[in-house]
């Protein structure tokens, strides 16, 4: 049998060359493997939302009364607040409540209670602007002093005072009034047509109209035979003045006709129209219309 020749120098080489070439070549990359996450439970203590706290029992006969005859300290001002929309278009552009049981008048929502809102004021439905809301509560404009004028004119005028929801009904109104004591003209804004009208007299400058936002308390005095037979009763009183009403004890202001025939600012703080003016107004404004002053 013949032997197979032997390859000659030259094939040896280039075997030996493509032996190195392949040992020396990048093997192929592995394969990335898939992350594994692993979800662990996580266990976190979880604490019931607490109650609110439970108002104290409170004796309102033995609170001072918040109406403009009684003065009642410690109620806050109001902050600046503006009187709130109302939820309900039906009841009018702006936020009343008509109080429907007596309540207590705090100074803070679960604070301490300072006097107590009844159902009727001066023999009036008791209905208030509600300038701020919180669960449970409402924040209302009062017509009542916590100074008089001799020891803080500070506290005269602007008080609020927190009230429960609970002893309320949604009330509202669509009118906003607005004064202009230099200018000597009242704007009746219905909600429709806004109409600027004049008035006769201001507060005098001893005896200025409160500048401070105030509502008409829906009080109005119909005393046949004085010289202010139609009358509505301003939450404001003087700032000026402890009382000069000495049948009330009060400095309260108005909106009234008058005999009078001076005209401008003249007045202890009332404003004084005459009854076609008063007419605009008269059985039509709802209680809880704010009025401003500048």
């Amino acid at each position: 049998m013949s032997t197979p020749p032997r390859p000659g120098p030259a094939a040896a080489l280039v075997a030996a060359v493509v032996t190195l070439a392949t040992a020396c070549a990048p093997s192929s990359p592995a394969a990335t493997p898939e992350t594994v996450v692993v979800r662990a439970p996580v266990v976190a203590a979880k604490a019931a939302v607490p109650p609110p706290p439970a108002l104290p029992p409170v004796d309102l006969a033995s609170l001072p009364v918040v109406e403009p005859r009684v003065v009642v300290p410690g109620l806050p001002g109001d902050d600046g607040l503006e009187q709130l929309r109302s939820d309900d278009p039906a009841l009018g552009t702006w936020r009343t409540a008509t109080v429907v049981r007596d309540t207590a008048a705090y100074d803070a929502p679960y604070g301490t209670p300072r006097g107590t809102v009844p159902t009727a004021t001066l023999d009036v439905p008791t209905v208030l602007p509600v300038v701020e809301r919180r669960a449970g509560w409402l924040r209302v404009m009062v017509a009542t002093r916590s100074a008089l004028p001799s020891q803080d004119a500070t506290q005269v005028n602007g008080r609020t005072a927190w009230i429960r929801e609970e002893d309320t009904v949604a009330s509202g109104t669509s009118w906003r009034l607005h004064l202009d004591r230099a200018a000597l003209t009242l704007t009746i804004d219905d909600g429709t047509t806004p109409r600027t009208v004049p008035v006769l007299a201001v507060g005098a400058p001893g005896t200025p109209t409160p500048a401070a936002a105030q509502f008409l308390t829906g009080s109005q005095w119909d005393q046949p035979g004085s010289y202010t037979p139609r009358s509505l009763l301003l939450s404001s009183q003087s700032e000026t003045m402890d009382a000069y009403d000495r049948r009330t004890g009060t400095s309260a202001t108005a909106i009234h006709t008058s005999p009078f025939t001076a005209t401008g600012a003249v007045s202890n703080g009332c404003v004084r129209v005459t009854a076609d003016v008063l007419d605009l107004l008269w059985g039509k404004v709802p209680p809880g219309t704010v009025l401003t002053v500048s």
